[in-house]
């Protein structure tokens, strides 16, 4: 999740939750008229996905993920 660490090293359970999409962009638009800061992205992945992440009040990190459409 570059730039930001899911948890520091040594720590107990880390975790991301991922939130799939259809439209990443959009999605990211809405969290940024919310004051929402990402951590990353959108970003398009070499595994078909573009995401995006931000973390909430707690430090969860969140992922936002959209399937990109493969070429026939």
């Amino acid at each position: 999740i570059e730039p930001a660490a899911v948890a520091p090293h040594g720590a107990g359970a880390r975790a991301q939750l991922t939130i799939w999409v259809d439209d990443a962009d959009a999605v990211c638009a809405q969290l940024d008229a919310r004051g929402v800061e990402l951590l990353n992205g959108p970003i398009d992945r070499e595994w078909g996905v573009r995401t995006a992440c931000f973390s909430d009040p707690a430090g969860n990190v969140w992922e936002i993920a959209q399937q990109l459409q493969r070429a026939p």
